[in-house]
């Protein structure tokens, strides 16, 4: 299957995927996206997506499917329903049940069951929170149905993580559009659900906004018109102004001690590195996955980039940013990672939540700060990142954040003010493919 690279997915607004995913469908008014038949054919791309990683589903799950499918017409969502009981499952069987076979579109409903009647959130990259059941329903399901054009292809199974408090889970995705027998690569993106006492308190959506909200360069015109969505997509409705979300930090969680092991790998690598040796480490840590955590959450040890990159698999660890796109091996890793960090001037990761571990995958929430001289603080954007650990090694990481706020006058000052130097060039040098199919 063919993906168009990143470089002409950056050309395309929302303004002209809709229109085009649009444009051979009557109008909302003489065909509301809700009815069942735009529910049928929107249910085909996420079937694809289930069997892709094999899922299967408790008896529970599948009572509880029997039974909500017994209770539903086949017509349009009841866009007025609230529920006010608890499924009766798990967290974790809540966590993949609205991707069972059987519902099809339906899913979106049931998804929206699970949200906690009153004071839940669901928040999406460009269209902002929505707060409790009956607005979310309001909102996603005509969003989701309107917007059938766009898949989003899960990279890997649901991760379910008990937090201490519920469950949290991850579910990581590539949002692709399909126009005209072709799929634009439009990023990576994470799903992050909490679940507390039967419900999913928050949902929350992140992948990089600026594609869609950027307009398209003067040089893309004949493309659009090509594409056939020139015309219509200077119709498209604007799109909401950036969601601002003011997440305040919680108090920084004490660093694990680095333990024996921990401490004599890394003063081995720091060695070979100071010698000027090559920093090719092919050899495996003999760390537990816990020790290897600690090493790269250390205040001190984190902040080592070789050292980072020393933890990654010689060639079986990937890497991806929402800036610079996906870099796999321990040798692309090391020379993006030590350049670019040196770049990006006087930053703080605050976090915005507890991390969560559950031993093999780690999951984090932050916002990135740049600290100006004076020790005022200005937010740049804010997001999740998600780590992988692995025998020994670290086998993935992906940073997952909004760019469009990078591009705000005060960003671009601050950014300024703390020394940052990326330049185009840098991001142009390093940018990888969009991935193939």
């Amino acid at each position: 299957m063919n993906i168009l690279k990143p470089a002409v997915a950056l050309t395309l607004s929302l303004g002209l995927l809709a229109s085009c995913g649009q444009a051979d469908e009557p109008a909302a008014e003489e065909a509301p996206a809700i009815e069942a038949p735009a529910i049928e054919e929107a249910a085909e791309a996420p079937a694809e997506a289930v069997d892709a990683h094999h899922l299967t589903f408790s008896e529970a799950q599948d009572a509880y499917v029997e039974a909500y499918l017994a209770q539903v017409t086949e017509g349009p969502f009841d866009m007025e329903r609230i529920v006010t009981e608890q499924s009766g499952l798990t967290h974790e069987e809540m966590s993949t049940v609205f991707a069972h076979p059987s519902l099809g579109m339906r899913g979106l409903e049931v998804m929206v069951d699970f949200m906690k009647p009153e004071g839940s959130m669901y928040f999406d990259a460009i269209f902002g929170a929505n707060y409790g059941q009956h607005d979310i329903r309001n909102w996603l399901v005509p969003t989701m149905v309107e917007s059938s054009y766009l898949q989003f292809r899960p990279t890997g199974p649901t991760i379910f993580m008990d937090d201490g408090k519920g469950g949290t889970t991850i579910d990581e995705w590539v949002m692709v559009a399909a126009i005209g027998g072709e799929d634009i690569f439009l990023g990576n993106g994470i799903s992050v659900r909490r679940f507390r006492d039967g419900w999913i308190t928050d949902s929350i959506d992140v992948y990089d906004a600026a594609i869609s909200r950027n307009p398209p360069p003067a040089d893309a015109a004949a493309m659009m018109a090509e594409m056939g969505g020139a015309e219509a997509a200077a119709e498209a409705p604007a799109l909401p102004p950036y969601p601002e979300m003011n997440f305040q930090p919680i108090e920084a969680e004490a660093p694990h001690p680095i333990s024996e092991a921990g401490q004599a790998w890394m003063d081995a690598r720091l060695t070979i590195h100071a010698a000027g040796a090559d920093p090719v480490n092919t050899t495996p840590s003999g760390l537990t996955n816990d020790e290897l955590h600690d090493l790269h959450n250390d205040p001190v040890a984190g902040m080592d980039f070789n050292l980072i990159a020393d933890m990654m698999h010689p060639t079986e660890s990937v890497y991806i940013d929402p800036i610079f796109g996906r870099f796999e091996g321990q040798d692309a890793i090391r020379a993006w990672y030590t350049d670019i960090m040196g770049k990006v001037g006087n930053i703080q990761f605050e976090p915005i939540a507890k991390t969560v571990w559950n031993g093999e995958t780690s999951l984090q929430m932050w916002r990135q700060m740049a600290v100006l001289p004076n020790g005022d603080k200005v937010e740049m954007t804010w997001g999740f990142s998600v780590r992988k650990f692995k025998d020994g090694w670290m086998v993935y990481a992906a940073d997952y954040f909004d760019t469009f706020p990078l591009q705000k006058p005060e960003v671009q000052a601050a950014a300024a003010q703390i020394g940052s130097s990326i330049t185009l060039e840098d991001i142009m040098r390093y940018r990888s493919p969009a991935p193939s199919e």
